[in-house]
């Protein structure tokens, strides 16, 4: 009754719902069938541009995302990454990045470079893995351009042939070339030709390439001083005469001749070869930095945890099957058979999956404990912004080390060393057997070694040494660093920044500091605890008339030589000069000592060195002495071609000042490659030469940035829209 009564009240409006909802059903499947289709609005706005004028639109990037997809699909991918080409692997990451093989790339390339002997910085692949995370869409359609302006164009049949024998090898033969591109094609709705045409655009990449960078210049000159390197031996037999075996006749050096040695060499650092300094003086001090230290025995906390059941040590070899087996000859008696896959047997391994779940549980127990001192430490931490925080915020904040491991040393009953160092230099860290075995991992196969990750603080400036892409981010001064482990897996700490200071040259010669440098083994050894400048220098000035002792003691040799034999004058010497060890009665300090076979060190040899040791806080050390080595092998030419032009035979001395040492030849000799040789060789050289300059140069031609800049490539502030003057911006988006 009352439903009736409010029907009858409302007819007016339901009769206008009624209207409202019938023209709705009227309109709805117009509408539904306009929603299913694509939409084009926007397609064409201009997203890019590069070169001159050229567009890139929306359409273009899915249009070049839908490439991509079909090259994987192909394969591409895979093909560019079995290649044993520079180019190849470095057009592979741009177009195909993998976050989660990345570093595993950045290993391999390192290494590649490093076997090949290119010449390329090993920060500058570190650079390429940092700029390479753009759009890949974007480098696949200005790089297949660039290559076609240049007339680089591969033919779709041959991008069909070499898929005709890529495609097998990569699928074991499963799955012939045709099927794939079929189902490439139906993936993706594009037609075969396209595919093809897709695939070839990338051959294309990689011939445009080789074009820029197979510079194939290499002169004749080259080529035999090339030959030289390799072929040409130097021999020398002779008594050396260092003068460090003559530091027992020196006598201290007075005053002013301190003063004057630190004055002409304050300014070098220690190590560097120059022809105002040959021998390497140097009182400049490094760049240094201090660190607080929290280190446990990972021994001590081996007790603290129960050893593996036998349980947990079956269950693991059930889960990890695949871990336990071995490739074995079908044929015993026959290494060469065929191997077959052979799973072991867990009595096998039992032993080995013990020791390792024991070493994983003590490791997990030892973060925990450092985790929960360095909690107690950074509990003030919390309300501050990390990324805008000052050091003098940090500093504030910061708890005791100290007080922490007490604390919790107490709790866990087992000892953390804990202490500051002083300013201490790369280098002193690195010799510290503590210290310097310090690892941590980062996104890579290669872990960082803490004197490089505790020198990459920003506070250090240009000093600062530079981090590559996967290793750890750069340290915060007074914020934790770890967990980290040594070399031989004894130890695991956390340290932190505490102090730094950049290079600078000493204020006076009486600068002297205890290193302070962590003291947790049962050794009492006190060699190197403490620095003094001024002792250094002292035996730098001792070194020096030594030298002047050696070249006489070595003037003295000869001359008994030519009067009586090799023999009396090796008795003498050593009857006036030499050592007497009473362990060692036979042991003589002058004896005669041979080198065969000694080949010269050519600039490129020192420059591969550089960029091998490049990142390592002793390359500069193993640079000097790469360089002092080559300088001395080239005196020993030097010599032999003075003497082969003057008619002179031996007994003679050549000095050599890099090394405060000189040496009485008794013979030397010089083994050089003939003509037949060079010429067997020549073509040889010449290809290797080629290739190591050519992949070389692959990293500046496929770097992101040079990319970049080379294509002009920008990004449209608004799209479709004149832009204005600082409204362009290029791939890194800053503006131009």
């Amino acid at each position: 009754m009352h439903l009736v009564k409010w029907f009858r009240k409302n007819m007016t409006k339901l009769m206008a719902v009624f209207v409202i909802l019938i023209m709705f059903a009227f309109i709805m499947p117009t509408l539904l069938n306009q929603l299913s289709k694509p939409r084009t609005h926007g397609l064409e706005n201009v997203m890019w541009q590069y070169g001159k004028d050229k567009k890139i639109t929306i359409n273009d990037l899915r249009t070049a995302t839908t490439e991509l997809s079909v090259l994987r699909s192909l394969f591409a991918d895979r093909f560019l990454m079995a290649q044993q080409d520079l180019r190849s692997l470095l057009l592979g990451h741009l177009l195909f990045p993998d976050v989660g093989s990345s570093a595993v790339l950045n290993d391999e390339i390192k290494r590649f470079s490093m076997q090949s002997r290119f010449c390329i910085n090993l920060s500058e692949i570190d650079d390429f893995f940092s700029q390479a995370r753009s759009r890949p869409e974007l480098f696949l359609i200005i790089l297949k351009d660039e290559a076609r302006q240049a007339g680089c164009v591969v033919p779709p049949e041959r991008a069909g042939e070499i898929l005709n024998i890529v495609i097998p090898q990569v699928t074991g033969s499963q799955v012939g070339a045709a099927e794939v591109v079929k189902r490439a094609c139906v993936v993706n709705n594009i037609a075969e030709s396209e595919a093809m045409t897709a695939f070839a655009d990338v051959l294309a990449i990689i011939t445009y390439s080789r074009i820029v960078s197979d510079s194939e210049d290499v002169t004749e000159a080259q080529l035999e001083n090339l030959f030289a390197k390799v072929k040409e031996k130097i021999n020398f037999e002779g008594v050396p005469f260092r003068a460090e075996d003559f530091l027992d006749k020196t006598s201290q050096p007075s005053e002013s001749q301190i003063a004057a040695q630190f004055e002409k060499y304050k300014n070098y650092f220690s190590g560097t070869i120059t022809n105002d300094n040959p021998c390497g003086f140097g009182y400049k001090l490094m760049p240094r930095v201090a660190l607080d230290y929290m280190i446990v025995k990972l021994d001590d906390i081996k007790k603290l945890v129960a050893a593996p059941t036998e349980e947990e040590a079956e269950d693991f070899y059930q889960r990890n099957l695949a871990r336990f087996t071995e490739k074995l000859p079908v044929d015993a008696n026959d290494p060469n058979s065929k191997a077959e896959e052979r799973q072991k047997s867990y009595a096998e391994v039992a032993d080995i999956i013990k020791e390792a779940l024991y070493t994983q549980k003590t490791g997990s127990q030892g973060r925990k404990i450092l985790a929960q001192a360095v909690g107690q430490v950074e509990a003030g931490f919390e309300p501050l912004d990390f990324e805008k925080a000052s050091v003098e915020d940090f500093k504030s904040k910061a708890g005791d080390y100290k007080a922490a491991a007490e604390g919790v040393s107490k709790e866990h009953n087992v000892t953390i060393y804990t202490g500051r160092t002083a300013l201490l230099s790369g280098e002193e860290m690195q010799v510290d057997r503590h210290i310097g075995t310090l690892l941590m991992a980062g996104q890579g196969r290669t872990p960082t070694r803490l004197t490089k990750l505790v020198f990459a603080v920003s506070q250090l400036g240009s000093e600062a040494s530079k981090l590559g892409p996967f290793e750890p981010s750069a340290p915060k001064m007074y914020v934790s660093i770890g967990p980290l482990t040594d070399t031989a897996g004894s130890i695991m700490a956390i340290v932190r920044v505490v102090e730094i200071a950049g290079s600078a040259v000493p204020a006076d010669i009486g600068l002297s500091y205890q290193k302070n440098l962590p003291e947790i083994s049962e050794s009492s050894d006190t060699k190197d605890k403490t620095f003094d400048l001024k002792d250094n220098i002292i035996k730098d000035c001792k070194r020096l008339q030594g030298f002047e002792i050696a070249k006489t003691a070595a003037k003295e040799f000869m001359e008994t030589v030519r009067k009586q034999s090799w023999d009396a004058a090796l008795a003498k010497v050593n009857a006036s000069y030499g050592k007497k060890d009473k362990t060692e009665p036979n042991d003589k300090t002058f004896a005669i000592r041979t080198w065969n076979g000694s080949s010269r060190i050519s600039q490129m040899d020192i420059e591969f060195t550089k960029m091998r040791t490049s990142g390592l806080v002793i390359a500069n050390d193993i640079v000097n002495q790469t360089i002092i080595y080559g300088k001395l092998v080239d005196t020993f030419y030097q010599r032999y071609e003075e003497m082969q032009a003057k008619n002179e035979t031996p007994p003679t001395i050549i000095n050599f000042e890099s090394q405060l040492s000189c040496y009485v030849v008794k013979s030397l000799t010089r083994d050089p490659g003939t003509i037949e040789d060079f010429a067997k060789m020549r073509q040889q050289l010449a290809f290797q030469q080629d290739y190591i300059s050519s992949q070389s140069t692959a990293i500046e031609h496929f770097m992101p940035d040079n990319i970049t800049k080379r294509l002009n490539l920008r990004a449209m502030q608004e799209p479709n829209k004149p832009a204005k003057s600082g409204d362009l911006k290029d791939a890194n988006g800053v503006n131009r």
